[in-house]
């Protein structure tokens, strides 16, 4: 009786752990897309299990002018299930990231500080991601090429794009 409840428990300990995706084996697949008039959208990496992005990217408006170019991390975190913990992946931006006008005047560029930010999730007290932070190192220019001082909604805008998950990529 007592193997059999020891063996019941074993079961249930290994069917909650989570299957952590070994990021260093990833296949990448380079994708690109095109708007309905034949132009590429964007250009990018993406991971073949999760369709996140890794590695480079690019993305252009639809008058053929790059809109934004830099690169990918993928990462994960915990995520609770009905099995118990799993992982929950998402792509985050670092490095250098040059975003333009459409005009191909630059409209930003800097590179990204990666900090931390809670992330709502279905487990309590939610999960800590890498966020990629504006810095005060930042550059920002107007539309004729002018360096200017930006405002919050200009960072804001920046930022909110400085991750993306795998439920973000199916709502498109």
């Amino acid at each position: 009786m007592k193997s059999t409840l020891y063996l019941f428990i074993i079961l249930i300990l290994f069917s909650c752990k989570s299957s952590k995706l070994n990021l260093d084996l990833t296949k990448i697949n380079t994708k690109v897309e095109h708007y309905q008039n034949g132009k590429i959208k964007n250009v990018v990496n993406t991971d073949s299990l999760t369709g996140l992005r890794i590695g480079f990217y690019n993305e252009f408006y639809e008058n053929g002018q790059l809109k934004e170019s830099g690169n990918y991390i993928l990462d994960s975190y915990k995520q609770c299930c009905v099995a118990g913990l799993c992982d929950e992946y998402y792509s985050y931006k670092y490095g250098e990231w040059i975003y333009y006008y459409e005009n191909g005047k630059i409209k930003a560029k800097g590179i990204y500080r990666i900090g931390k930010i809670n992330r709502n999730t279905s487990c309590e007290g939610g999960a800590e991601i890498n966020f990629g932070f504006v810095t005060e190192k930042w550059k920002f220019y107007d539309e004729d090429g002018n360096e200017i001082k930006p405002n919050s909604i200009e960072i804001t805008e920046i930022e909110k794009s400085s991750y993306v998950t795998e439920w973000d990529l199916l709502r498109k």
